[in-house]
């Protein structure tokens, strides 16, 4: 997440927990496509996670030819909420 430009405090308020997780197999692709687009953050300028390029997202869909693109939208922006919650999570 440093490589997001998260911030050492957002990356020491993070769950200390193993790093390896189970993944059932029905969630694969969405996962695997999650993983893709880790680049694809838009952020503002003040650091702020705002929510994954959707035009990017578009792309990868095309290149991988995803077959039930809204079903995969759905599972991405689930995943990118949760994400979002955890990025832009700040100390009170």
């Amino acid at each position: 997440m440093a490589a997001f430009g998260a911030t050492a405090e957002q990356l020491d308020s993070l769950p200390q927990t193993d790093t390896d997780f189970a993944v059932w197999e029905e969630n694969t692709d969405s996962v695997v496509m999650f993983l893709r687009l880790q680049t694809q953050w838009n952020v503002s300028s003040t650091g702020i996670f705002l929510g994954l390029n959707y035009p990017a997202v578009e792309a990868l869909f095309r290149i991988h030819a995803v077959a039930d693109q809204a079903a995969m939208m759905n599972d991405l922006q689930t995943m990118e909420l949760a994400a979002l919650q955890v990025l832009n999570k700040r100390e009170s």
